[in-house]
C-alpha cells in the first residue's frame, strides 16, 4: 500500500511540473491558429536565446574635433523582442511528417512577432 502511495504521488508530481511556461504557452496559441495541421505538431524544444535592447545615447560631445558618445549609467535600454529557438515535428503542406528548426521573435507580452527558419 505505502509502495502505491509513494507512486502515485511520484506521478502527481511529474505532472502537476509539465505545465506550459508563458513562452511555450505563446507558441501554442500561434501553433493553433496558425498551423494547416495543428494535430500534427509535436514539440521538440523551446529555449529562449537572447533579449535584444539597443543602448539609449544622451549626449554627443565634440573634444579636440573628435565626437565622442556618452552613455547613460542607468539601464534605460529599449527594450525591441526576445529571440527564442523552437524545434518542433508537423505536417507539411502535402502531409508529410517533417522536422523544423525556427527562431522566433517576441514581444514583451510574448506575441510571436516573427519566426525564421535556421537552414541546416
Amino acid at each position: 500500500m505505502k509502495k502505491a502511495l509513494v507512486v502515485g504521488l511520484v506521478l502527481l508530481s511529474v505532472v502537476s511540473c509539465n505545465k506550459e511556461t508563458p513562452v511555450e504557452k505563446s507558441i501554442s496559441n500561434y501553433v493553433q491558429t496558425s498551423f494547416q495541421d495543428p494535430s500534427s505538431y509535436e514539440k521538440i524544444s523551446i529555449a529562449v536565446l537572447d533579449t535584444v535592447t539597443v543602448a539609449k545615447k544622451i549626449k554627443m560631445i565634440k573634444d579636440s574635433g573628435l565626437t565622442h558618445e556618452y552613455f547613460d549609467n542607468e539601464p534605460k535600454d529599449k527594450f525591441l523582442y526576445y529571440t527564442v529557438s523552437h524545434k518542433y515535428r508537423a505536417n507539411n503542406s502535402f502531409g508529410a511528417l517533417m522536422i523544423y528548426d525556427d527562431i522566433v521573435s517576441m514581444d514583451k507580452d510574448l506575441k510571436i512577432i516573427g519566426s525564421n527558419s535556421v537552414d541546416e
